[in-house]
């Protein structure tokens, strides 16, 4: 059911809260629904978007510029789904056991995630030599509000109320009793016996942060929450040109033949042997005429044979020539971090977030090696030519193209020192709260992570039912 008031749910037992309506929330409360397992969510924004509602997630950015993160995440049923790019993919294995994870307790999940994603779940990978492999995404159209807003109205299990806003908790003894909700400038208090957060990789660690404020002593005061915040900066890295039947070449049967962009991701060797975070590139299908003529006359004037023979190719549907976009990994930094403002308050008389961000050289290396390694591979296969940017050639800085992936904050780990969630997901030190979504990733990968959120909530909802079940 949907709920407007907040107080058409007083009366109704919720063995779960769940806060956030996004791909977490809803998967989680889903789930437990086929459990017969009653559930709340909790959400601030209402069934659409409204300009009013999207202030409250206005917050400072300080150091480097990315978007505006009022605009990068939505506050409204469905949540950032209703405007997710819908690219899935699994994350590398070697990188959720950087984790501490075991990759087949997540891996189990992928046909429950593809049917959710309303995706095959077919994820090719193709070794192209010792550094790259060529890899597949898939295109998921699911936006979780037109998916699952019929569904969740006409069930008996998952309740749902919006324009609601979880503000901290309160609780003792480690245990949490109540969630603190606002709603038309009243405070409300609802009670259960598990807590999940599913609000995002911003307003997870707002939330935690007040109820350390609001609630002292209810948390580990010394949990690093807000802490090493990650995005996947998605990057122009230079232009190129490939034959596609060269590489088909090379692969034979393992080609991996689809209409789009052609992606290559960087090996765990390369990532290994040169120090390096992962990445994967992209050079668009859809070939820019305009752009093909500037890289022939670059190359008539360095290498006319070359050029001319480049040339010839235009006119066939070999030659996949354009701009090396990227998506990298960045290096988790305790120093880039969520705080609360100590003067700017939201609508509801809490602290706006400060979002400390800064470039890293790292990364800057990582897009270089990547870039530089692709290029003596297309040399040595005679495959293609790769022109790196000036400014990353320089290692001077790179322009973000879209910071939608916010990752970290409340993440996973067995340290309580540098980590906010355990392998389950529940909150160190506390008994019944977990958060649930990409805070919680400790490390980013290169695979946009709604993917993984959807396989992290699923695994959650089968470890909350064990625990109900007790």
């Amino acid at each position: 059911m949907i709920y407007k008031n907040i107080l058409d749910t007083k009366d109704k037992n919720f063995p779960i809260v769940i806060i956030g309506s996004g791909p977490a929330g809803i998967t989680l409360a889903t789930k437990l629904a086929k459990k017969k397992i009653n559930s709340l969510i909790i959400e601030a924004g209402d069934e659409e978007y409204s300009d009013s509602s999207q202030q409250n997630y206005r917050s400072k950015v300080i150091g480097d510029e990315i978007d505006d993160l009022r605009y990068s995440r939505l506050r409204q049923l469905g949540g950032t789904s209703g405007h997710w790019g819908g690219w899935c993919k699994p994350i590398e294995k070697w990188n959720i056991e950087k984790w501490g994870l075991n990759y087949k307790e997540i891996s189990n999940y992928e046909n429950e995630t593809c049917k959710i994603l309303d995706i095959k779940n077919k994820f090719k990978k193709a070794r192209l030599d010792k550094y790259f492999n060529q890899i597949e995404f898939r295109y998921s159209k699911v936006r979780f509000a037109e998916k699952y807003k019929d569904e969740i109205k006409k069930s008996k299990y998952i309740h749902l109320v919006l324009n609601s806003q979880v503000t901290h908790f309160e609780g003792n003894d480690q245990i949490i009793n109540k969630v603190v909700v606002a709603q038309n400038k009243k405070i409300h208090k609802i009670k259960s016996n598990f807590f999940v957060l599913c609000s995002g990789g911003i307003e997870n660690s707002r939330i935690l942060l007040w109820t350390n404020q609001k609630s002292k002593g209810l948390l580990n005061k010394d949990l690093p929450i807000g802490k090493f915040w990650m995005t996947h900066p998605w990057i122009l890295g230079g232009v190129g040109f490939l034959y596609k039947s060269k590489i088909k070449e090379i692969l034979k049967d393992n080609f991996i033949n689809y209409d789009g962009p052609i992606h290559i991701s960087a090996s765990k060797d390369l990532i290994n042997e040169k120090k390096i975070m992962s990445g994967a590139i992209y050079m668009n299908a859809k070939e820019d005429t305009k752009l093909y003529k500037e890289i022939v006359k670059d190359f008539l004037c360095v290498a006319p044979d070359y050029g001319k023979k480049i040339a010839r190719s235009i006119f066939d549907k070999d030659l996949k020539c354009g701009d090396i976009f990227m998506n990298l990994e960045e290096l988790p930094d305790e120093k880039n971090r969520i705080e609360l403002d100590k003067n700017e308050l939201d609508n509801n008389g809490i602290p706006i977030t400060n979002l400390y961000y800064k470039q890293s050289i790292d990364t800057l290396i990582s897009m270089k090696t990547i870039l530089q390694e692709l290029g003596n591979f297309f040399v040595k296969k005679d495959i293609g030519r790769v022109a790196i940017k000036e400014n990353i050639e320089n290692l001077t800085n790179y322009e973000h193209l879209g910071v939608h992936h916010h990752m970290g904050g409340t993440r996973i780990g067995d340290n309580p020192k540098i980590s906010v969630v355990d392998k389950n997901l529940k909150v160190h030190s506390t008994k019944n709260l977990y958060v649930c979504g990409s805070s919680t990733f400790s490390t980013g990968g290169y695979s946009n992570p709604t993917y993984t959120i959807v396989q992290l909530a699923l695994r959650l909802s089968d470890h909350i039912d064990k625990k109900i079940n007790l």
